[in-house]
């Protein structure tokens, strides 16, 4: 299996400043290292960079509409860089719960209206996101969110590198373009070829991530059939 050292070392060959089979100064290794982890860093607030989701769930509290998420948080997790899906659970029951933008939340005329929540805002602050949830519970339960699991950084460059296909030549080519400018080594084609194929190693990772869209039209959800009145054939109404 392929060690970090590996990547390094052949973004190193990929930029000139090693030949093939020349293993790296610890200098380079160490600079190299602290690039690497920019890279991955970089990547984990790309949403379509993310491989894999975290689960966090935990207890809503009457009452209290504010959560932060973080390493001192009210939840203690990972802070999210954002929030993907949410859902409240009532007595075994689960609801979906909604995003909103702050200018909606902001709209809201009543914002202490107690209910099982069905929005969400969510202010990725540091180092504790905060999750602001309409309707306020009015009952105990819980609430879980799905969120992008953050890159863990290397330690040493003898961590293994493990990740799905695709991974390691679009860090090895990221990791190459952040380290061309301290070995001026290739020529300004190479530079051009360069940047345009870590462009292409990110768009098929992002492309392979891609969750697929369901498009859904309100009026299509609703029967016209009465005459000029519209009636949501969901609820009956």
């Amino acid at each position: 299996m392929a060690t970090v050292l590996d990547v390094i070392t052949d973004a190193l060959v990929t930029v000139k400043a090693l030949a093939v089979g020349e293993p790296p100064g610890a200098d380079m290794t160490t600079d190299a290292l602290s690039k690497f982890n920019e890279v991955l860093d970089a990547l984990t607030i790309q949403n379509l960079a993310v491989f894999s989701n975290v689960t966090t769930t935990f207890p809503l509290v009457a009452g209290i509409a504010v959560y932060t998420i973080g390493p001192s948080g009210t939840v203690v997790a990972e802070r999210p860089p954002f929030v993907d899906t949410v859902y409240a659970t009532y007595q075994g029951v689960d609801f979906e719960v909604k995003s909103m933008t702050q200018e909606e939340y902001a709209q809201l005329s009543l914002k202490t209206t107690p209910g099982i929540p069905n929005r969400f805002v969510y202010h990725p602050e540091y180092p504790n996101g905060s999750l602001t949830l309409w309707p306020v519970p009015y009952l105990a339960g819980s609430m879980t969110l799905y969120q992008n699991k953050i890159f863990t950084n290397a330690a040493t460059i003898y961590d293994t590198f493990d990740m799905p296909p695709g991974y390691k030549k679009m860090i090895r080519l990221l990791l190459a373009w952040e380290l061309a400018s301290d070995y001026p080594g290739l020529s300004g084609d190479e530079l051009g070829k360069l940047e345009s194929d870590a462009k292409t190693a990110l768009a098929l990772v992002k492309r392979n991530n891609k969750k697929p869209m369901m498009m859904r039209s309100e009026v299509a959800q609703l029967d016209c059939s009465g005459g000029n009145n519209y009636s949501n054939w969901q609820n009956g109404a």
